[in-house]
């Protein structure tokens, strides 16, 4: 789970012009740090946040501010535990990492060579797919490919993951593109669990987390101590805050599953800006290795707001980080999502600076302020000075939010209301089936269709009529914000044959891939 999942942006690639080593300004008082948070959190109505900064390999901040829950009085510090989502991906990266040092992994060499039953869509794909092809979103795979087995509470098991790649269709050539995944990464979990010969969560925690001296992290949220303090996730429902589940279970955890802490998120930064020594002196991951993992491999676009406001102009992914520049220094990043929860983290390690943030509302607040504590320490090399990156991202949220707005209303305005379904609502009723994701039921209950997933409990709903044979399924539970079209397609003898499906705004998280499915109607089994 990627990324400020809302916003789906991604981080950037350059060249440093910076001497090794020096600090492009002096560290800024903590008050300025604390301030920025806060305007952070009143700009995206976020509850709490904690934040950590690392400076010249030091922990220079690291608190919290706001509650854990909104209305109630337990308070933010750097001990309380927040899920990172994506942000999950380098500690994948690099427990890969530690096998590969120990000759038991190799980047690459096929994916079938450790986990004989894993298929594409295409088999030359098959064979040729690597384990490095697996953490560098190339696949050829469309946006969030197959993300609906797991989000927004899917009840797959990973042998599903594995079974249902074959059935996915690709967008692009293999390794041609970027497009976002997190299948994949369930799939690496699967690898290191195999070669590892123990589950990837015990593999992460035992060989990685605890070594690194972050024992209060967990490789997913549910294996956190009973008396841990775990921020609750919200998300803005009709103009109001509502808590909400992440969703996040076991099935994520090598993808998108960490809860840690501000206090432990500051050794991960500081194990990074010592290229794999931990804090007390020891070498966990080889030089060598490493570097493999901050190597870019896979070109993608430029986010304007970053072209025009830090001088970004290359971007890539490497094994589970960004790798880009800022204001013309190498940065290392990543954003991570889960439902109600957003994090950021960014890494300059010719600075020696890195900072983290993490908020417990569904919004791009923790970019915010990572790249506002950043620019505290750099704006001087930046053509136009300081830059107001709280401001840029309200914009950026303004303008993003009133073209999803737009898009929607432009579509019920070009709809023919007066249409009606070709037929009777019974004939849409029934079970239908996709090759990857499952069957889902379409009912007819007290003379309205209803939509319910049996892969995904919370995709259940009222069908409303849009135009022609049309539906919008309104989900129950509103705080899922992700109603989509239901196209029903009939044969050529008039029978109903099949669905498709799109999310109705563009501003719906990519997870909800609606649009990869082709659900296929099955016969009904007669009644004895």
């Amino acid at each position: 789970m990627n990324r400020s999942k809302s916003m789906s942006l991604i981080a950037w690639l350059a060249i440093s012009a910076i001497s090794p080593g020096v600090m492009a300004a002096t560290p800024p008082p903590v008050a300025d740090i604390g301030a920025v948070v806060e305007r952070a959190m009143k700009a995206f109505n976020v509850p709490g946040m904690t934040v950590a900064v690392v400076a010249d390999g030091k922990v220079l901040y690291s608190a919290g501010q706001g509650a854990v829950e909104n209305g109630k009085p337990a308070a933010v510090d750097d001990r309380t535990l927040f899920q990172i989502g994506s942000v999950s991906k380098a500690f994948t990266a690099a427990a890969m990492a530690l096998l590969v040092d120990e000759g038991r992994l190799d980047w690459d060499h096929p994916v079938i060579d450790y986990l004989p039953e894993f298929r594409m869509a295409d088999p030359w794909v098959t064979r040729e797919f690597t384990v490095r092809d697996l953490l560098t979103h190339r696949s050829g795979l469309p946006l969030g490919a197959g993300d609906l087995l797991m989000f927004p509470d899917g009840n797959a098991a990973p042998a599903d993951i594995v079974g249902a790649l074959r059935y996915l269709k690709p967008a692009s050539s293999f390794r041609s593109e970027f497009a976002y995944d997190n299948l994949l990464y369930i799939v690496a979990g699967e690898v290191i669990a195999r070669v590892a010969a123990m589950p990837f969560m015990q593999f992460l925690e035992q060989r990685l987390l605890q070594p690194l001296g972050m024992g209060d992290c967990v490789a997913y949220v549910e294996r956190a101590a009973s008396d841990a303090s775990v921020a609750t996730a919200h998300v803005v429902v009709d103009g109001n805050l509502q808590t909400t589940g992440t969703k996040v279970s076991e099935l994520v955890a090598a993808a998108g599953g960490i809860t840690c802490s501000a206090r432990s998120m500051a050794r991960w930064m500081q194990f990074m800006l010592g290229e794999g020594v931990t804090v007390d002196g020891r070498r966990l991951i080889s030089a060598g290795q490493f570097a493999q993992l901050v190597q870019p491999v896979t070109l993608l676009p430029v986010p304007s707001y970053l072209a025009a406001n830090a001088g970004t102009s290359l971007n890539a992914y490497a094994l589970g980080w960004n790798v880009s520049t800022f204001y013309g220094e190498r940065m290392l990043s990543h954003s991570g999502g889960v439902w109600g929860m957003t994090t950021h983290l960014a890494i300059l390690p010719r600075q020696k600076l890195a900072v983290f943030a993490s908020g417990n509302q569904m919004t791009v607040a923790p970019r915010a302020v990572v790249h506002a504590i950043v620019d505290q320490f750099m704006g001087e090399q930046s053509i136009t000075g300081h830059v107001d990156w709280v401001g840029v991202f309200e914009e950026e949220v303004r303008k993003r939010g009133a073209g999803a707005d737009d898009v929607v209303a432009k579509a019920y305005a070009a709809r023919n209301a007066r249409s009606r379904p070709s037929r009777a609502l019974a004939a849409y009723a029934g079970t239908y089936r996709d090759p990857w994701y499952g069957t889902i039921r379409i009912e007819l209950q007290d003379g309205r269709l209803w939509f319910r997933s049996q892969r995904n409990p919370p995709l259940a709903g009222p069908l409303e009529h849009f135009q022609y044979d049309t539906f919008v399924a309104r989900w129950s539970d509103r705080r899922l914000n992700a109603d989509a079209y239901v196209t029903f397609n009939l044969a050529p003898d008039g029978s109903v044959e099949r669905i498709r499906m799109k999310a109705v705004s563009p501003a719906t998280d990519f997870s909800y891939d609606f649009h990869d499915l082709d659900l296929v109607k099955e016969p009904e089994v007669a009644q004895e």
